[in-house]
């Protein structure tokens, strides 16, 4: 079992630091469910390339909270094989040694934490919460900030088969 891809932290700081540096070269592979709510794309990483998919929350409890981004992402890495690699960056730091809830359906998934990032725990059960993912309609996400802020995040799973598909085709 891998705890977490050092790898999947560096793309995603080289991924959300294109505008300001144009470092990398992604690939907008298209958006997928109402209002584009999965975004597809894809970079190289020397001569292998780094897929992933990306969604923003619909909903957030409490309502008004400062943070920074926050999304829900699976990630390829075609060098390696790694395939459905699931995190979520919360835009906010977590409480220390924290797990991070997620819920589809009436199955639930443990994510541990590192700072503003969270990946699947247990990554045995990866391919069930790809097939829950694909069957559902919601991803709700429970986490605790530092500062003690039990926050629940929503995201709809509409177009999140087509845009994993996307990816799968990109990074095969």
């Amino acid at each position: 079992m891998k705890l977490f891809n050092i790898r999947l932290i560096i793309a995603f700081f080289l991924a959300s630091s294109i505008s300001a540096f144009a470092v990398v070269d992604v690939i907008h592979l298209g958006s997928f469910g109402k209002s584009g709510a999965w975004q597809a794309k894809e970079f190289k990483d020397g001569n292998s390339k780094i897929c992933y998919i990306v969604s923003s929350p619909i909903a957030t409890k409490p309502d008004g909270l400062n943070r920074g981004e926050h999304a829900l992402m699976l990630t390829n890495f075609q060098e390696d094989g790694t395939r459905h690699e699931a995190s979520i960056d919360t835009g906010f730091t977590f409480k220390d040694k924290s797990m991070v809830e997620v819920s589809i359906g009436s199955n639930q998934y443990k994510f541990f934490t590192l700072e503003t990032r969270a990946w699947l725990a247990d990554g045995e059960n990866a391919k069930q919460m790809v097939k829950d993912m694909k069957n559902g309609a919601r991803v709700k996400v429970k986490s605790t900030s530092s500062r003690g802020t039990k926050v629940t995040d929503t995201y709809s799973l509409i177009g999140f088969t087509k845009a994993l598909a996307a990816i799968d085709k990109a990074c095969s």
